[in-house]
């Protein structure tokens, strides 16, 4: 499964147009300046960089003739000084470094860095110091704010950073927004949490990664589901070996009881080797048990093993078994000459918790009945026992793990066998089948493997 194709765009084309809205903020920017200081000079706010300089050489004469001198005559924009013919510096507004440029200017009109201009007066010269820069026409303004280009460009500049400022948080936040989904699939990645949900960017970088990622969680999923069944399977192996225990001790508490009871030593040499043969069985158990919580037991440790070896351990537990309980058993066997490559303990551990469910239900009459036969490469066990049978419930769930007719567990049953049973005969390629005997009571199940 792939994520949903939709259409994106790459980190390239994401930059390009955001670069695009940053220079038509910054174009908008210049022609909005440029046609404010256009209409600041045409309505007369702003004066241009020459109007002092015209504003000179236009009222030279009406400077020239005032007497007393008026010095409103003379433009905000500037600063003047009077001069007799001396040179001497009379009176104005001109700085210390001013009179002596202006004194210079008066000998030589070409001296100085400065711009002047000379006026003659009656009792001497003006002199006025100007500039060619733009300057308010409000007086007020003009002496608060002299430098207006510079008041321009630092405005300029302020707004440029604002504009850029807007468009690097714009672009932070499109960039988050497309990464979050990438994110949430790295943040689940991490804590396990593995939702197999369709997650897109409209970014192809991102979606890329996304496309990854979602490859990385179905894996990752996979894994953890076959490591989840793993570990289901490693209890259900444990509880299975500890539920299989209980039949041995439960030979060896029977027959040590009747070794109690027996005076014949040769019996009593019969009943301890019974004893010493299902303690043998409890340690290879108890060995499995602890290999299974080591993870190391070898589920498929399968080897060339005869067919009438495992009837013949079957049927001699069972005996003994159906003994310790004081159970008939009644037994129909054919021999089946053939070998296969089974894990033996395995199949009579599944036929034995057939059989022992078998002795616990069989009540109506103290008797079971077991059968076993081959038909072409099939090894096929049927138990029969004489007790009310399955319930309706029963005929649906039994297979099931831990499932029991009975409202409480106890020593006796956990609803481990008949699910045991029916796994190792799928393991074999076989199938577990029960059926309640018609017009009789009590029931029947089945286990067959083929091999």
């Amino acid at each position: 499964m792939e994520l949903k194709k939709i259409r994106s765009n790459t980190l390239f084309s994401m930059f390009f147009k955001q670069l695009l809205w940053l220079s038509a903020g910054v174009f908008i920017e210049i022609i909005i300046f440029v046609l404010l200081f256009y209409l600041g000079l045409s309505i007369g706010f702003i004066l241009p960089a020459d109007y002092s300089q015209n504003y000179l050489v236009q009222n030279k004469a009406l400077i020239s003739e005032s007497e007393p001198f008026d010095k409103t005559l003379i433009p905000h924009t500037c600063k003047y000084g009077l001069f007799d013919f001396s040179g001497n510096y009379l009176s104005g507004d001109l700085s210390k470094a001013a009179v002596e440029d202006a004194k210079a200017f008066i000998k030589d009109s070409h001296s100085g860095d400065r711009r002047f201009f000379l006026i003659n007066t009656v009792n001497g010269y003006c002199i006025v110091n100007y500039d060619m820069l733009a300057h308010f026409s409000s007086y007020t303004l003009d002496k608060f704010f002299p430098k207006l280009e510079v008041i321009i460009l630092v405005l300029f500049a302020i707004i440029f950073m604002l504009i850029v400022t807007d468009c690097a948080f714009r672009f932070e936040r499109k960039l988050k927004k497309e990464l979050e989904p990438v994110l949430y699939e790295i943040s689940q990645i991490q804590n396990r949490e593995i939702n197999l949900v369709h997650n897109n960017s409209r970014i192809k970088e991102f979606n890329d990664i996304l496309l990854s990622l979602y490859d990385m969680k179905t894996a990752l999923s996979q894994s953890l589901k076959k490591e989840w069944e793993t570990e289901q399977k490693r209890k259900s192996n444990i509880s299975a070996i500890a539920h299989d225990i209980k039949t041995p001790l439960t030979i060896i508490k029977g027959n040590s009881e009747l070794i109690l009871e027996e005076e014949k030593i040769a019996d009593i040499y019969q009943f301890a080797e019974i004893i010493n043969s299902n303690s043998d069985k409890i340690e290879r158990y108890i060995k499995l048990l602890i290999d299974e919580t080591k993870n190391d037991l070898k589920e498929d440790s399968a080897e060339k093993t005869n067919i009438n070896t495992i009837i013949t351990d079957i049927l001699n537990e069972s005996k003994e078994l159906c003994k310790t309980k004081g159970i008939e058993i009644i037994i129909s066997n054919m021999e089946l000459d053939a070998e296969a490559d089974v894990n033996k303990d395995l199949i009579e551990r599944a036929v034995i918790n057939l059989v022992r469910n078998a002795i616990e239900h069989t009540t109506f009459e103290k008797k079971i009945k077991i059968n076993l036969k081959g038909v072409e490469k099939c090894f096929i066990v049927e138990v029969e026992d004489y007790g009310k049978g399955f319930s309706d419930e029963a005929l649906k769930y039994a297979k099931n793990q831990f499932y029991t007719e009975r409202t409480e567990r106890n020593e006796e049953h956990y609803g481990i066998g008949m699910y045991f049973a029916n796994m190792v005969a799928e393991k074999y390629n076989g199938r577990l089948s029960y059926y309640n005997k018609p017009n009789q009571t009590g029931s029947v199940v089945v286990f067959e493997i083929k091999f």
